[in-house]
């Protein structure tokens, strides 16, 4: 395992890699490699951007923490999102990828304010009807994060500290990190120098504040592990009770990718998963465009968590090799473990 996280470093794959791996409450491995961006040895506990991991960690975890009814209409909360087909749409199916959103539309290329990016978001028409088919959209995300705004009266940062990270003991993950008192020293970039670390490297989170549904949180290996144990330990002091079930429920229909409540399920079936064919069926996890990813699982107890800052070399143009990097690496963290 370690020889292949070298060599996502002598590749240029990323500067930086941070590895925990752990089976129920103990951390059998906790670990930094490389550096933070070429120069600067990377330190235990750094920050990174979590990227879409903030889907589980921090929407669909809202969701529950809220106490949201999951088959509620989306319009209940956003009488503005109107159109042909999406008055059906609930809350559960845009958690998991099944309200027939397209998967993304970039925003900043055509609107200059948050307040225009939202009135596009609402009147993006849909690729498909809801509930037929699972496309991983971060469209979706963004809604549920305008839904937990609306519905609480509070926006994503104060829900996300009061509900999640201060429960948990997630001491160390928040939004914006510039503007809550986070030691610079500790961000890991997430762009290519001169970047300035610690601005979300997502554009659609970016044009809506920094703090988003679909992307935006900052978060440490520490921070992951506890919320990784909180929702193998049914969520306790977090969701209201069985709740957490919920993320390891597999929603989507036969033949379909299958998706939980925020998270990829781990099937006999599934094509490709994230975590490769190394972790137990039943495992649910996320990856993270920037290049982040957690993995967990239940009967096991198994919790691997792989942070790194793949965009701070390439946006796009390692996509393809993140994927096999990845896959091999929870192959071999299931092993190790």
């Amino acid at each position: 395992m370690e020889a292949l996280i070298q060599s996502g470093l002598t590749s240029g794959l990323f500067y930086g890699a941070e590895v925990l791996l752990a089976k129920g409450t103990k951390i059998k491995l906790h670990r930094a490699y490389g550096t933070f961006d070429g120069t600067r040895p990377l330190t235990e506990n750094a920050t990174f951007d979590i990227a879409s991991l903030s889907k589980p960690v921090a929407t669909a975890s809202l969701l529950l923490a809220l106490d949201l009814p999951l088959e509620q209409k989306v319009s209940a909360y956003l009488p503005r999102f109107t159109g042909p087909m999406k008055g059906d749409i609930t809350l559960r199916q845009l958690a998991s990828h099944s309200a027939g959103l397209p998967a993304t539309v970039r925003f900043s290329d055509f609107c200059k304010t948050r307040k225009q990016a939202r009135t596009a978001l609402y009147n993006v028409p849909l690729a498909h009807p809801p509930g037929q088919r699972v496309t991983y959209s971060c469209l979706g995300y963004l809604l549920l994060g305008e839904v937990l705004a609306k519905a609480s009266g509070q926006p994503l940062t104060t829900l996300f500290n009061h509900h999640i990270a201060k429960p948990v003991g997630m001491s160390d993950s928040g939004y914006t990190p510039l503007e809550n008192g986070v030691d610079p020293a500790r961000l890991v970039p997430n762009r290519p120098a001169p970047a300035q670390a610690g601005i979300v490297h997502d554009s659609n989170a970016l044009i809506f504040g920094g703090a988003a549904g679909n992307a935006g949180l900052f978060s440490t290996a520490q921070d992951l592990f506890r919320f990784a144990h909180m929702l193998l330990t049914n969520g306790e002091g977090v969701f209201p009770a069985r709740a957490a079930s919920v993320m390891f429920r597999n929603f989507s229909l036969a033949g379909q990718t299958p998706r939980s409540l925020g998270w990829e399920v781990k099937q006999p079936a599934t094509p490709a998963p994230s975590c490769g064919v190394g972790f137990p069926d039943g495992a649910i996890g996320h990856t993270g465009f920037t290049g982040t990813a957690l993995w967990m699982d239940k009967k096991s107890g198994l919790i691997a968590i792989l942070l790194t800052n793949r965009t701070a070399i390439s946006h796009s143009g390692t996509l393809g090799e993140m994927k096999i990097f990845r896959q091999l690496f929870f192959e071999l963290a299931a092993e190790t473990i």
